[in-house]
């Protein structure tokens, strides 16, 4: 009998084997493959109760128990369902005295493996030998526990006779097979783990903007992860990219570079970072910064791994910020220059203005006087630094702002009516601020000097581009007219005297008319 139970563990042990194939392509999980491997380990099941051991006419003995056992222990609920329905059907054809305990064999052997992988947290292919025999122990202890279900004399009868080749042989077969099933699960489950832990990496690489490769120095053949031609920015669909394309790819003034690397990491023996500049197949710039590890064979460098991240984003910023650096700090030798200008004309208005006073009320109005110009001046830098643009002032909004100060300022605001007309005209701060000079002394003198004996008056203003390269500024009023012997050089008259240097300074031509009141018309270029 003994003989007979091993043949048939063999054949099942053979039969087994089979089951790899369908573990390697069961890799999803799906129900669908552990229908199928219910289907094979029922299979083998049968093909075992084909070689069995006749004790009495309905009453025989094979190797399903091991291979039942195992479904459940390997191929989880729906593969020993499966399973346990064939062999369980199969047995009921063949028919006998032993059906009922036959089917109860079954269902314990398929139920003790279930049990065990449960507790194993469904790996059983972490489980060692001795667990693997105990495993084959407790089901065949059911398995004769079974036969408890035959007649009572035919129940003792049997289990005297077969206890001990079963005993012997099924828990050792149980063990083989298990090991054998275990190594492919191993197998399987490593593979699995590589290929999660390589789709990590991909996608670690991705979010890193980071590749892996090696280079042969021996063969001159690189190969690298999926992501680095992604790093280079040499990805294309059609083809997949070659070493040859990245030596392409480099920047020409950065390709000496790869050859000095290699012979200094093939000279020094350690580690070597080096960064290059690679123009993909859209001619984008890409800044590459790349480690290179060496791997040593007899002492000598026969293999380089590198790890490289695309910088680019770093770089352009970097290049940004030094940009910046640099406009900052032209923007505060201009601030710089432009306050230090700022300060010359104000002391050479107040060296003006003093000259001119004789009294206390005379001292009064050059306070007055030199405030409004002040604030001329400010409103300038105020608009700048409010505006996008820091080099350019919009005339309109300027022009626009101090009239009403000055209006708002004099005793006649509620008398005076403004006409003001300005084109869309922008001018650097070099012309922005004489212009507003201009208009603060001609607005003042005519609010002053206009209107003596009227309780209302009008003042227009013009500024607009007469062409290209030349601007008009036109400032009137209705009022009594200037006095035609007045001379704008005179000591007298301060105001007229601070517009004319100040046309000097933007190179601009003053023409004045006496009609139905004062017109200054100013034209000046547009560039210095």
């Amino acid at each position: 009998m003994i003989v007979q139970l091993i043949y048939n563990a063999a054949l099942l042990i053979a039969l087994s084997s089979l089951y790899g194939v369908i573990v390697h392509y069961r890799r999803d999980g799906s129900i669908g493959n552990k229908l199928l491997t219910g289907l094979l380990f029922g299979i083998i099941s049968v093909a075992g109760m084909n070689l069995t051991v006749h004790l009495q006419p309905g009453i025989f003995y094979d190797g399903r128990s091991i291979v039942l056992v195992l479904a459940g222990l390997f191929g989880g609920g729906y593969a020993s369902l499966v399973s346990v329905v064939i062999s369980a059907a199969y047995r009921v054809m063949a028919g006998g005295a032993g059906t009922i305990a036959g089917i109860a064999t079954i269902i314990s052997s398929a139920g003790t493996g279930l049990i065990f992988r449960r507790l194993w947290h469904n790996e059983p292919y972490k489980m060692g030998p001795w667990a693997l025999l105990g495993v084959g122990v407790a089901a065949h202890i059911l398995m004769l526990a079974s036969q408890l279900l035959l007649p009572w004399e035919v129940a003792l009868n049997t289990i005297s006779h077969i206890w001990k080749p079963v005993m012997a042989v099924f828990p050792v077969a149980t063990l083989l097979m298990g090991l054998l099933l275990g190594n492919e699960e191993r197998r399987v489950a490593m593979e699995k783990r590589l290929r999660e832990s390589e789709a990590s990496l991909h996608i670690a690489q991705e979010i890193a903007r980071m590749g892996s490769w090696e280079y042969d120095l021996n063969r001159d053949k690189a190969v690298w992860s999926e992501n680095t031609p992604l790093v280079f920015g040499l990805s294309r669909q059609s083809e997949p990219v070659k070493y040859k394309d990245f030596i392409h790819a480099v920047h020409p003034e950065d390709k000496h570079l790869i050859l000095s690397t290699v012979e200094n990491i093939k000279m020094k023996k350690s580690p070597v970072e080096v960064e290059l500049r690679i123009v993909d197949f859209n001619q984008n710039l890409h800044y590459v910064h790349n480690k290179l590890i060496p791997v040593l064979e007899n002492g000598e460098v026969v293999t380089i791994k590198g790890v490289s991240i695309d910088v680019t984003d770093h770089k352009t910023a970097d290049i940004r910020l030094k940009n910046n650096l640099k406009e900052k700090e032209i923007l505060l030798k201009e601030i710089h220059h432009r306050v230090k200008n700022n300060l010359n004309v104000i002391i050479s208005l107040l060296n003006m203005q003093q000259r001119c006073i004789r009294t206390k009320e005379d001292a009064l109005k050059a306070f007055d006087e030199i405030r409004n110009r002040i604030f001329s001046m400010s409103l300038v830098h105020a608009k700048l630094y409010k505006s996008d643009d820091f080099s350019r002032i919009d005339m309109k909004d300027y022009i626009e702002t101090i009239i009403r100060h000055y209006l708002e300022a004099s005793t006649l605001k509620k008398q005076i009516q403004t006409d003001i007309q300005v084109d869309a005209v922008y001018l650097d701060i070099n012309k922005a601020i004489p212009c507003g000079l201009i208009i603060n002394e001609l607005v003042t003198n005519i609010l002053k000097h206009a209107f003596p004996n009227r309780n209302k008056g009008k003042i227009h203003i013009l500024f607009r581009a007469l062409d290209k390269a030349k601007l008009e500024l036109v400032i009137g009023d209705d009022g009594i007219g200037l006095n035609r012997d007045i001379n704008i050089s005179e000591p007298g008259s301060l105001g007229l005297r601070i517009v004319q240097l100040l046309i000097d300074q933007i190179q601009g031509k003053l023409e004045i008319f006496n009609e139905k009141g004062t017109v200054f018309r100013i034209i000046f270029p547009k560039e210095s």
